[in-house]
């Protein structure tokens, strides 16, 4: 499976004061079931999104819930939603448009496919134009009224070694349609995430199928190519990206090579420059996100010796700084904001038998809960 990825939301002006008001929130805010959560996304306080899968191991099923302001529960319609497979992000365009990639698993030794799915105000189907592509899993989404990217990976020869072996998986949406785009990316490659900064310009986040590492690749409005990643050094996964107000992105990871403190790099619409995280070492960012209003916002793992918790950073506008957040067991992989002071986190959680269960953590504009 390709990393998760954050979900961005497209926001107008950058602050860095206090947050705002806290607003009542659930009590209870967790859908707790087997499996775990990869991605969120928020048209309002009242209705969100959570993609991921159900079961664990052979069991794996495909799982999205839904928040009506009061309760989150399992879609089941159309029936791909309960198949084996997974879903790995989502994007709300608006209240009437939402989007959602993953993959549907493979029976007996075959390979799955790509899985992209629409909700058009009333329902969600599956998008059949193009064809799922065998080998194929989606990972990343980002999609406006006009323009959009669905990006991931496809197995192209499953007898090569894996670091020979398949290529990006790119789908690209002109308004109307969707069509798969052939790239010069090169073999022994994927994509996990992308974003939408301008009319003519998109980065996505990968890396090399045969070590844990990131890269990143940019769209100039007529190819995608690998540009310098600003974070030097191997074994560090990106593992998020989101855009944000006048062209500025984050993007975030892990450091695997020491092991030391998550990674994480802003690009301020004219070059990329890493920034420090303050966080213990041996944790990781999965995701991160724009709030309306312009603050950002990442979220990941704590790991010390056997046990993990969550951990969520606040941008301040100079840095990253820690938020308190509740011990789960486990980590969180996705983020989305309706509001300044409401918005979501999800992932998973460990109990003491060991299998995951889902995670999902409520933000009320002071504490996350």
């Amino acid at each position: 499976m390709i990393a998760a990825t954050g979900i961005s939301v497209g926001l107008s002006s950058v602050i860095a004061g206090s947050a705002s008001a806290a607003v009542a929130g659930p009590a209870a805010t967790g859908y707790r079931t087997a499996g775990t959560l990869n991605g969120v996304a928020a048209a309002s306080n009242s209705s969100a999104w959570a993609v991921g899968y159900a079961g664990n191991g052979s069991a794996q099923r495909i799982l999205m819930l839904h928040w009506n302001g009061k309760a989150w529960s399992r879609v089941t319609s159309p029936s791909v939603l309960t198949a084996a497979g997974d879903l790995s992000a989502v994007t709300v365009v608006s209240a009437k448009s939402a989007w959602a990639v993953g993959s549907t698993a493979g029976t007996g030794s075959g390979l799955g496919r790509s899985l992209l799915l629409h909700w058009n105000g009333s329902a969600w189907s599956q998008v059949t134009s193009p064809a799922a592509v065998y080998g194929g899993s989606l990972a990343g989404i980002a999609v406006t009224a006009k323009s959009g990217w669905a990006v991931g990976y496809v197995d192209t020869n499953p007898s090569a070694p894996s670091c020979c072996a398949g290529t990006p998986l790119v789908f690209r949406w002109n308004g109307s349609k969707w069509s798969r785009l052939t790239t010069r990316l090169g073999e022994g490659s994927y994509l996990s995430g992308v974003v939408i900064t301008a009319a003519n310009t998109a980065w996505a986040i990968g890396g090399p199928t045969a070590m844990i590492t990131g890269a990143l690749a940019k769209w100039n409005g007529s190819a995608w190519s690998w540009v310098t990643d600003p974070v030097a050094g191997p074994y560090h996964p990106l593992n998020g990206i989101a855009a944000g107000p006048g062209g500025t992105v984050f993007m975030v990871g892990t450091n695997n090579n020491r092991p030391g403190p998550p990674v994480s790099a802003r690009w301020n619409g004219t070059a990329w420059k890493t920034v420090t995280v303050s966080a213990p070492n041996s944790s990781g960012l999965n995701a991160v996100a724009f709030a309306p209003g312009g603050r950002a916002w990442a979220a990941g793992i704590t790991r010390s010796g056997s046990s993990a918790g969550t951990l969520v950073m606040r941008w301040n506008g100079t840095a990253w700084t820690r938020v308190s957040s509740p011990a789960t067991g486990g980590g969180l992989n996705g983020l989305a904001f309706s509001a300044s002071n409401y918005g979501w986190a999800v992932g998973s959680t460990t109990p003491a038998s060991g299998s995951d269960k889902t995670a999902i953590l409520h933000w009320n504009g002071s504490s996350w809960s």
